[in-house]
């Protein structure tokens, strides 16, 4: 499935600094493999508990960042995971998703420092 994924400028940063760091990835295999390793930990609040899904680091940008080529099992589990938190509301299922991504993005990187 075809995802369209809107990101931050410290995420695109994180995402690129990881990406550069590994040899011969992509952006889409690093944030792929965030999403895979995400949806494998048990406790959920880790990443999404209510500290974490509000709003970091400005408004995503108007251009989606990258167009992710997303399993149809692992986007079900992204949108679920959307309907079980108290996230702001979006306008489509591309940007809620993204919101979902941002934050297991942002998870990575908090892990990282």
């Amino acid at each position: 499935m075809k995802l369209n994924l809107s990101l931050k400028e410290p995420n695109v940063k994180f995402i690129e600094d990881t990406k550069n760091k590994l040899t011969n990835s992509t952006s889409q295999e690093v944030i792929l493999k965030f999403i895979k390793s995400a949806l494998k930990i048990e406790d959920l609040n880790l990443i999404f508990g209510p500290e974490k899904e509000k709003c970091s680091g400005g408004c995503f940008a108007a251009e989606p960042y990258v167009e992710l080529d997303i399993d149809i099992d692992d986007f079900k589990k992204l949108k679920k995971i959307y309907s079980s938190y108290d996230f702001d509301d979006y306008d489509t299922e591309e940007e809620e998703i993204s919101k979902v991504i941002r934050c297991i993005i942002n998870f990575n990187e908090d892990k990282s420092n």
